[in-house]
Parts: structure tokens; sequence; C-alpha cells
């Protein structure tokens, strides 16, 4: 693989500045949830630097567990690299994919070497949002992410024009929508249990006293 580059970029649409019934996790628990956000954010001496024998185990295993779905594909390889997280493969192949598009749009660019140059490194910028596709993500889960994406944005488009009434299907639609999505996380493989717990959790009965209750409840 060729010299590296670190995905980067920011998910900011308009639904961030929306409330929504999700509460922080109890006190206790701070500690967890900010080791956990931590965890999620880039390392600069983890995810910037992929060594050429990393490389080779993310191609294996891109080939070995190609029959996987993304997310779980991702988590099997990241065992075989202790110094990357589940976050750092994913990131790491999207950055492959879209490497390889802008390859092929742009013809063959001719790389120098420079001596004394370090193999694998590239600047690492702070963000918020790791901005992985909803197609990267997969599966039902993947869908339904999107879909709640694409609710929030017409929710706001909603309350810019004065037609806040027409959201209360939509939040039902969110709030269902996210359960789903929990359930699922819930009934993974025992390989995907390694991954740390969510930083926050959705408060159901905040979000069932101002919404009519999901079916079969």
């Amino acid at each position: 693989m060729g010299a590296n580059a670190d995905p980067s970029g920011s998910l900011r649409g308009p639904h961030r500045q929306l409330p929504s019934p999700v509460s922080p996790l109890p006190q206790h628990q701070h500690g967890v949830a900010a080791s956990t956000v931590a965890a999620l954010r880039h390392d600069p001496g983890l995810a910037a630097r992929w060594s050429a024998e990393e490389q080779v185990l993310l191609d294996k295993g891109l080939a070995k567990y190609a029959a996987d779905a993304p997310v779980v594909r991702y988590a099997k390889i990241a065992m075989s690299l202790p110094d990357k997280t589940v976050r750092d493969v994913a990131l790491r192949c999207r950055w492959m994919a879209e490497r390889v598009g802008d390859s092929s749009s742009k013809g063959p660019v001719h790389l120098v070497a420079r001596p004394n140059a370090p193999s694998y490194t590239v600047p690492v910028f702070p963000i918020d949002d790791d901005d992985v596709s909803y197609k990267a993500i997969g599966g039902p889960t993947g869908q339904l992410l999107e879909h709640n994406a694409q609710i929030l944005n017409q929710i706001h488009s909603n309350i810019s024009n004065m037609q806040v009434q027409d959201n209360l299907s939509l939040l039902c639609q969110t709030r269902d929508n996210i359960l789903t999505v929990l359930k699922e996380v819930n009934d993974v493989p025992e390989i995907m249990r390694q991954m740390p717990p969510l930083p926050v959790k959705m408060n159901e009965d905040l979000a069932n006293s101002i919404l009519p209750r999901p079916p079969g409840t």
C-alpha cells in the first residue's frame, strides 16, 4: 500500500440544534463515558500511523472476512491489530475506498519518495464526528441511521417553515428507529461485545411522556 492519509470530515447537519430525548449517563458512570468518548476520537499516536505490517494485516483481513457485514469485518480485523480500534479500521477502509476513487478519476499519479522521511504519517485534525458513511456501517443498522438523518433534516425544515405540528410523527419514527438499533446492538456476535459501551443512553420515559408509545408497549 502507498503513502497514507487519514480520513476526516465533519457531518454537521442542521439537526444538531434540535433537542433530543437523550440524557447523560448517571454520575457514577461519568468516568466510563468520558473514557469512551476519548477512545472514539483520533489518537495521534495510533489512528494517524499505519505501518506496512499493519497494512498487510488489514488487506489480508479484508479478503478473509469479505463475506461478513462491514461492522463485523472491521471488528475481526481490529482483533489482529493491537494498536488499532474498530473505528480506526473503519476509517482506514473508507480512506482506501476514497483513494481508489480519486486515483481512477485523476489518472496515474507518480510519487517521489523523500529520503529520511517517515512512512505512513499524516497530519491529524481534531474532529467531533468521524463521518463514517451509512454504507460503511451496512445492513439494517446503517439503513435505520440514514433514515434517522433524513428525518431529522425534515424536522429542522418543518421548524423553519412553522410546521411544528408535522414533527410529532417524525419524532416517533426517530425514537422507534433508535430502539430498533439498540436491540440489534444487543444481538450482535460475541466479538462485537468487546466494543466500548455507548456514552449516552436514550431516556425512554421522557420520550414516552411526550410521544405516543411505540407499538406493542
